[in-house]
This record gives structure tokens, C-alpha cells and sequence, in this order.
């Protein structure tokens, strides 16, 4: 896919220098994939509106809920 985007030259500075890589193209392919194991991986991500959630928030709050 060819496709044009403004990138911040200090991010793309700082992932250079982190991986040792200087093509963009390899720098923005692995930000992708890192990305996208990551949020596969998140437990909390998966379990985000699974579960149902009882308490009293204002005792909680309060540290009264013990």
C-alpha cells in the first residue's frame, strides 16, 4: 500500500536509533507489527466489556468499602 503521512522527526529519530534500523519504511513496518502484538496479547484489551462489575464505587472511593 503506498501511502503519505506527516511523522513527528524526533519519534522516527528516537525508533531509528533504537533499532538500528534507518529505513522508514522498516522502522513504520515494525511499529505495526509491535503494535498489533501487543494489543493481541493484553489481557485486560481482551476481557474489556467480557465482565459484569459490582461494587459501590463511592465506598471505594472513600476507602469504606472493608
Amino acid at each position: 500500500m503506498h501511502t503519505q503521512v506527516t511523522l513527528d522527526d524526533q519519534l522516527i529519530q528516537q525508533a531509528a536509533k533504537l533499532t538500528g534500523l534507518d529505513n522508514l519504511q522498516d522502522i513504520i513496518e515494525i511499529a505495526l507489527c509491535e503494535l498489533i502484538t501487543r494489543k493481541k496479547s493484553d489481557p485486560l484489551a481482551k476481557a474489556f466489556g467480557q465482565y459484569r462489575w459490582e461494587g459501590d464505587l463511592e465506598k471505594m472511593r472513600n476507602d469504606q468499602c472493608c
